[in-house]
């Protein structure tokens, strides 16, 4: 009887969707595009491509691997790997800068950030104890921890020189004057620094206007008039992704992925920054976490991701592994369609406003962006002198993730994300422009797959 027992506890309850070893692997190229983007800050580097190599092998292997099931691994693998990146990750924002532009009088101006960071640390850790001391508080206070991090980075960083932050400060400005946001220029703060195509700066100004989908601009908006600084609503979407990733699944795994995403080195420098992607993360993380706990709004939610940036389109494919089974193409055009529709009402307000200002600076622009010699991508560092890859080959890049994701992948929160992943890595790595931002967004969505996987667990777990 005891034998009969203990064989009963050993055994596998194979209720799982996903695969141990895509989780593994999404938590490996979480991990390796992390480091991807912190050796050089997001820009091109010998040993940042061998990272970015890494990352994109393992995303490949986790759409390849998703349906594999291998139950005898369970989550102890994910776990111990994702353990050993946040350590890795943790001592590297204790002993790196955050960011380029922190502005403070004394050294003494660390020890709050350096505090928050030994508090995470010791909550990190925390998740390997099976005590119930910290219990259900403890990723609230991860959370809010990471937050209090935030606002002291943008208090330490009040004037960050880069485009991006001038572009949403005066389109926000614009919006609340009852100015066309599209109809306006900037100053081009770069002078003749070739980041910009051929005839797009005249005279010292940049003849577009806000350069990105009207979405991120309304979800700036609250930060920019609550404290005249539209990042601390970047830094709500970043910490509210960390909620949503950590809270996608019942466990801990769901909450080592949080805190892999929360704490990637580069983490302060993306908010820093200014940069948009914290709004295309939260709308994949709120996409998921809907496919997990209310199905029905997916295409609501994934209509938003695909508003927040030009991007976002490629994804469309990777729907299809939400839908229920057996998939059924008018489900997926009535579903796409739905999201679509949440697109259209959305910009439809800012594209009558003035269409041409709007394409021009939404559509046309993009076809007229250089070729930057810093970028972290392929097609970078294979060029020779003047003799480029053409940009096509990002798109193809993204076709095959695309195709790859739709004919391997699992038809599950896990497998969707994975495929959004995949497909964006590789039309970032074989592209003409390819940065910090772009490859946050990809870690966030690794790390939202890792959380969202339903893994084989034994009995008693």
């Amino acid at each position: 009887m005891a034998a009969s027992c203990r064989a009963c506890c050993a055994r596998v309850i194979s209720d799982a969707d996903d695969s141990a070893v895509s989780a593994v692997a999404l938590a490996v190229s979480a991990a390796a595009l992390g480091q991807a983007v912190q050796i050089s800050q997001g820009n091109l580097h010998p040993h940042a491509i061998g990272w970015l190599t890494l990352a994109l092998v393992g995303c490949l292997l986790a759409v390849l691997a998703s349906r594999r099931r291998m139950e005898a691994l369970g989550s102890a693998p994910a776990l111990v790997v994702a353990g050993v990146a946040i350590a890795v990750q943790l001592i590297q924002l204790a002993t790196t800068p955050p960011g380029v532009y922190v502005q403070l009088t004394s050294p003494r101006g660390y020890v709050p950030f350096f505090s928050g960071l030994v508090i995470a640390a010791l909550l990190a850790g925390a998740g390997y104890s099976r005590s119930p001391a910290l219990g259900a508080v403890r990723i609230p206070l991860l959370l809010v921890v990471h937050f209090l991090l935030g606002v002291w980075m943008i208090r330490a960083t009040p004037n960050p020189y880069i485009d991006v932050y001038f572009f949403q400060r005066d389109s926000l400005s614009a919006l609340l004057r009852g100015v066309d946001p599209y109809a306006i220029t900037f100053p081009n703060i770069y002078g003749d620094l070739p980041f910009y195509g051929p005839g797009v700066s005249v005279g010292g100004r940049l003849n577009f206007g806000f350069p990105y989908p009207p979405l991120s601009l309304l979800l700036a908006l609250p930060g920019h008039l609550l404290t005249g600084d539209y990042r601390y609503s970047q830094l709500a979407a970043i910490t509210l992704s960390g909620a949503l990733i950590a809270y996608a699944r019942p466990g801990g795994l769901a909450a080592f992925a949080a805190t892999l995403f929360l704490f990637t080195p580069r983490v302060f420098f993306v908010l820093e920054q200014g940069w948009t992607e914290p709004f295309v993360l939260l709308a994949l993380c709120a996409t998921v976490f809907a496919a997990i706990r209310s199905p029905k709004q997916v295409p609501l939610f994934f209509g938003l991701f695909l508003a927040s940036k030009q991007y976002a389109f490629l994804a469309c494919p990777a729907l299809a592994l939400l839908l229920p089974r057996p998939f059924q193409w008018k489900a997926y055009a009535v579903a796409l369609a739905r999201s679509v529709l949440v697109v259209a009402v959305i910009t439809a307000p800012f594209f009558f406003w003035g269409i041409a200002p709007f394409v021009r600076s939404v559509v046309t622009l993009q076809f007229y962006q250089p070729f930057r010699a810093e970028a972290l991508s392929y097609l970078v560092w294979f060029a020779r002198g003047d003799q480029h890859w053409p940009a096509w080959v990002s798109f193809v890049a993204a076709a095959v993730g695309a195709a790859l994701a739709l004919w391997r992948g699992a038809r599950s929160p896990t497998g969707f994300a994975a495929g959004v992943a995949l497909t964006l890595m590789g039309f970032f790595a074989f592209n003409k422009q390819a940065f910090c931002n772009y490859y946050f967004l990809v870690i966030g969505a690794c790390a939202l797959g890792l959380a969202a996987a339903r893994l084989p667990r034994r009995a008693g777990e």
